[in-house]
């Protein structure tokens, strides 16, 4: 830029010859072209102008540069004067000068208007009568961070809006400093007034007393860097004012530096009291489902999928056969009574490829029991026993 300004023919321009120009021209561009950080300047009546290379990018790679060199300033930026004209005319009356940071100012470059954001800077220069002769412009481009930023937001805001839907509490810990955030949710849960401070001894002060020591031991296992990090654990919650009672499902994360130390620990807590209720009852109706098989006064068994496992069968049973459980249960049935297998297993395929129970009266098979084979006479049923959406899965 210094080569190409004293190239230029300034003659022909309100300025003058260089020849002319007052020694606070020469000063003042000595001191621009010289800079690293972007500048422009507006000089005399007619603001003439003049930047810098540090400034030159930000005209993009076609259209104002190097035309705008030595143009007045109302004739280089006709997109943007009703912008920059107020913050002119305010120093020229004598003014102070103006800082603004990250505001649109869009411009002219690479052949179209585009929407480009500043932190900049206008200021006073005076001349040897120590009267305002020019306007400086320092500036730098911030589009990318603002466009960075604002892509943040937007992530942070859809974080939110998923924590919000998913009605997540949320915590945050800084092993170094002790310090312990939450969200609001989650204050909620433990008992506290939304706007106050809260300590990791409250999260952990309202962890019901059977939960509470293994809870500790899993948050000590997460910050210990040989456990890679991890935190998965569920533990009920005691609200302080409310004694209500809610069981979470925490998951979260432990961040280390070089030295394998943690910096950081976060992650969310989940509301799963209905799913946990209802996973217990379900669990206690397999028990007493399970209860009652063992103590039917018939042989009961539990064969799934299409090798028939056995999953289950009750003393009853393994007496009719003359199996022992530990030989029995957890095999495929063929494999403890292969015996049986041509007369019975196209019975056991057709039950659970039709969903229809079959019913045998005085069936006869052949079993090994008792140290030696002999005909053995049942009356038996295959039922089928469907999951949800009618799909048979045992016998």
């Amino acid at each position: 830029m210094g080569d190409l300004i004293r190239s230029k023919d300034w003659s022909k321009t309100p300025v003058g010859d260089v020849t002319e120009w007052p020694q606070s021209l020469h000063t003042t561009l000595g001191i621009i072209i010289k800079s690293k950080f972007p500048m422009f300047l507006c000089w005399g009546r007619e603001l003439i102008c003049f930047y810098n290379g540090a400034y030159r990018p930000s005209l993009g790679n076609d259209g104002k540069h190097p035309s705008i060199l030595g143009m007045p300033a109302k004739e280089a930026w006709p997109e943007i004067w009703d912008i920059i004209k107020p913050l002119i005319d305010q120093l020229l009356a004598g003014g102070e000068a103006t800082w603004s940071e990250n505001p649109l100012v869009p411009i002219f470059r690479n052949g179209k208007i585009k929407d480009v954001y500043w932190t900049f800077s206008y200021s006073p220069v005076n001349d040897e009568s120590n009267n305002i002769a020019a306007v400086l412009v320092t500036c730098n481009e911030t589009t990318d961070k603002v466009n960075t930023q604002r892509k943040l937001k937007e992530s942070k805001d859809q974080l939110e809006f998923a924590i919000e839907a998913a009605k997540l509490g949320t915590w945050d810990y800084d092993p170094s400093t002790n310090k312990f955030t939450a969200n609001n949710r989650l204050k909620e849960w433990i008992g506290l007034p939304l706007e106050s401070e809260i300590e990791l001894t409250d999260a952990i002060d309202v962890i019901a007393d059977k939960d509470r020591q293994r809870t500790i031991d899993a948050i000590q296992r997460a910050l210990d860097h040989s456990s890679g990090g991890n935190y998965d654990i569920e533990y009920s919650i005691i609200n302080a004012v409310t004694k209500k009672t809610i069981i979470v499902q925490a998951k979260g994360k432990a961040w280390f530096n070089d030295e394998n130390i943690a910096f950081r620990f976060n992650g969310t807590l989940e509301d799963v009291t209905e799913r946990v209720v209802t996973r217990n009852r379900i669990e206690e109706s397999e028990q007493r489902f399970r209860n009652i098989i063992k103590q039917a006064p018939m042989g009961i068994t539990i064969l799934s999928g299409p090798d028939f496992v056995v999953e289950m069968a009750n003393e009853n049973y393994l007496r009719l056969i003359d199996r022992k459980e530990t030989d029995f249960v957890g095999k495929p049935l063929f494999d403890s009574l292969p015996e049986v297998k041509e007369a019975i297993q196209p019975l056991l395929k057709e039950v659970l490829n039709s969903g229809i129970p079959y019913y045998g009266y005085e069936f006869r098979v052949n079993i090994h029991r008792y140290g030696k084979e002999e005909p053995t006479y049942f009356n038996f049923v295959y039922y089928p026993m469907k999951e949800e959406g009618g799909v048979t899965s045992e016998l």
